[in-house]
């Protein structure tokens, strides 16, 4: 669960992107919700989920599912999966305004996770 964390794009408005740290799998699939608190009118947040094993290096590879786009206040929840053995989020804010830095304020709530069938 991340509380209350705020990103900013550029001043020139480019988008910015941040990875959160590596998590523990605890299922093969996971619901990943995103409650987006506020935001700059020009602004949109995207979050993505990425995946490794345990001898891979760098930043993992995308996981199976769809990506959360939010551009209004609200709660969005995804599906992921099948995972491998640790997983993290790609958050990315970007602005809608040309030249406008965007800003937005939002938290992750607790994942849910659970196995396939």
């Amino acid at each position: 669960m991340f509380d209350a964390q705020l990103m900013i794009t550029e001043s020139d408005g480019a988008s910015v992107s941040l990875y959160s740290p590596w998590m523990n799998r605890e299922g093969d699939r996971v619901l990943a919700t995103l409650d987006l608190v506020e935001l700059h009118p020009d602004g949109r947040l995207q979050v993505s989920v990425y995946h490794k094993s345990a001898e891979d290096s760098g930043d993992g590879d995308p996981a199976s599912g769809t990506a959360i786009t939010r551009t209004s206040a609200g709660r969005t929840t995804s599906e992921f999966g099948p995972l491998k053995e640790f997983v993290r989020y790609k958050f990315t804010c970007e602005s809608d305004g040309e030249g406008t830095q965007a800003w937005t304020l939002f938290r992750m709530l607790r994942l849910a996770w659970f196995d396939a069938v």
